[in-house]
């Protein structure tokens, strides 16, 4: 007994030191002390030649060193001891592939393929082993001999990745197709291989998985190469009538279709994408007929196609055996759609016949939503009415707004400072400083033409906007602010890509060249002047600038920008 205990502790001892020396040799391989580490897998090796972890850190730091001819002994020390172990006959594969050993190779491959005759898994290897070298065309055979003496479908997909690393695109799409015959599994892997095609090769990829109209397989293959390459669209029509007959292969297709296209950001791609939740909401039952129908409509809303969205909202609301949670969410959102569709009235409509079922939180973001539409379209009374006494800072945001748009500077900025700056989204914030920084400076406590300025702002109309605040810098005196309604004009200008942007910069600086507006401007011209290739003259600009206003709070925008002017940073 006490012998016999000796040899267990002894043998628990040496896995315990085998243990610690291949942690150390991974940690050496770890930090990059490869030729160290190299020595320590074998020293492993020595007491332990069936150690895998082992084997694989020396094919590593070998194969980084250029010694890989070292590793041969010790692959075929592990091979005898282990003859019916895959791995470590795919690591002999490889070992010699990457050695040049075609001969050694060969015998190495039909060894394997005599002990496992049924096995795809030698013909396999020995192609990879091929490939890796730059054979393509021995690894082509010896997978087109593994597919006839086994007839493995994963053959198939490995023959059309040998097609796909060759360039050769149109039997890269014949062999897949091929495969996903034998295999539907393997579509996603196809398409997605399809998918890297070069633009030359496209059209006759599509070409060759669309000649065949009766063929819905290859066709569903090119749906999702196009969808891959951003043409949505097309893709959809080619999956939409092709469409399997199962009704669950059916809708992963759909599935797979709609995740797909929401890659594509474009609104082809949501439309597409729209389109697919709306095909998987005819095909469904029960509460997810909902659920695709609210992503139909989200999506339709993104691609810009509210009559989409509005047709698969109101099927929600109109549908009796929806959750009224749901009919409620779907009302909630055909309300808004209708709102920025500038279908005001029927939008209000729409809020009066539901506001009852819906949450408070939502009832009143509709109503400024809508308030704020009517504001846009120029009705700032009705737009005040239906904001009525809501007291949330959300409304004097919106207060703000509306007294903007009627020319009363003195109860805008009052109202723009309760809203604070977190309301709305940070561009909107960031807009309403901007806004109260020029009310600010105004003189006059009711300015007409300014609101209308803004009015056609709001609209998108910058044309006309710039010309309401030249009449309202025009009706200033350079004491009242005229200096910074010529600068937001110029940014206005700017923004829309309008040639009087110049200009009204530099009427700004003329007008009150000590005022706040002046640097502003200044900072204004040289962006144009680098943004027109004009470096040079970007450079004295900002250089004058950064002398005059050393106490200006566009400084550091005005040093970053001198140093983009100058080469010094990208220009991103």
């Amino acid at each position: 007994m006490l012998a016999v205990l000796a040899l267990v502790l002894g043998a628990g001892s040496a896995v315990a030191q085998g243990s610690r020396e291949l942690g150390a040799a991974l940690e050496l391989e770890r930090v990059g002390r490869t030729q160290e580490a190299a020595d320590a897998f074998v020293r492993v090796l020595a007491t332990d030649p069936t150690n895998l972890q082992a084997i694989f850190g020396l094919e590593r730091t070998l194969s980084a060193l250029g010694q890989l001819e070292r590793l041969v002994p010790y692959v075929d020390s592990l091979l005898d001891r282990r003859p019916g172990e895959s791995a470590v006959r795919a690591l002999q594969l490889r070992t010699l592939g990457m050695l040049g050993r075609d001969d050694a190779l060969r015998a190495a491959a039909e060894a394997w393929i005599a002990a496992a005759p049924d096995s795809p898994e030698p013909y396999r290897e020995w192609a990879y082993a091929q490939a890796q070298r730059g054979d393509l065309a021995g690894a082509r055979r010896a997978l087109e001999r593994g597919l006839v003496r086994v007839d493995d479908q994963a053959l198939l997909a490995d023959l059309a990745q040998v097609a796909v690393v060759a360039g050769d695109w149109a039997e890269a799409a014949r062999r897949w197709h091929a495969a996903v015959l034998r295999a539907p599994t393997l579509a996603a892997a196809a398409g997605l291989s399809l998918t890297q095609a070069p633009p030359a090769e496209r059209d006759r990829v599509t070409r060759l998985l669309t000649a065949d109209i009766g063929d819905a397989v290859a066709r569903r293959l090119a749906a999702d190469a196009l969808v891959g390459w951003g043409r949505a669209l097309d893709a959809w029509l080619l999956l939409d009538a092709s469409l399997p007959d199962d009704p669950r292969a059916a809708a992963d297709a759909l599935r797979r279709f709609a995740e797909r296209a929401a890659l594509v950001a474009t609104p082809e791609g949501a439309r597409a994408r729209g389109y697919a939740f709306e095909r998987l909401a005819e095909r469904e039952r029960g509460a997810a007929v909902q659920r695709w129908r609210i992503e139909a409509a989200r999506a339709f809303a993104d691609a810009g196609l509210r009559s989409g969205a509005e047709r698969m909202l109101d099927q929600i609301a109109r549908d009796t055996s929806a959750a009224p949670a749901a009919a409620g969410d779907a009302m909630a959102m055909l309300i808004g759609v209708m709102a920025d569709a500038d279908r005001v009235a029927e939008a209000e409509r729409r809020l009066a016949d539901w506001g009852a079922r819906l949450p408070e939180g939502a009832r009143d973001a509709l109503r400024q939503r809508i308030a704020w539409a009517w504001a846009r379209r120029g009705d700032v009374d009705r737009a005040e009415r239906l904001v009525g006494g809501d007291s949330t800072v959300q409304s004097a945001a919106l207060r703000g707004w509306i007294a903007l748009l009627r020319g009363d500077v003195r109860q805008a900025a009052e109202q723009f400072g309760l809203a604070g700056p977190y309301v709305g989204s940070r561009t909107e914030a960031t807009l309403r400083t901007s806004v109260v920084a020029l009310l600010e400076r105004l003189g006059p406590a009711s300015v007409p033409e300014l609101g209308a300025a803004f009015g056609a702002l709001v609209r998108g109309d910058s044309a006309a906007a710039l010309e309401r605040l030249e009449r309202t810098a025009h009706g200033l005196r350079p004491t009242e602010g005229r200096a910074d309604v010529l600068e937001f004009a110029g940014r206005v200008a700017a923004a829309s890509g309008d040639a009087r942007a110049e200009d009204f910069f530099a009427r700004a600086v003329a007008s009150d060249s000590t005022g706040p507006a002046a640097p502003a401007a200044a900072l204004g011209l040289a962006e144009l002047a680098l943004r027109a290739g004009r470096p040079a003259q970007a450079i004295v600009r900002l250089e004058r600038l950064i002398l005059a206003y050393p106490e200006s709070a566009v400084l550091p925008q005005a040093r970053r920008l001198l140093d983009r002017a100058r080469g010094a940073v990208p220009n991103s």
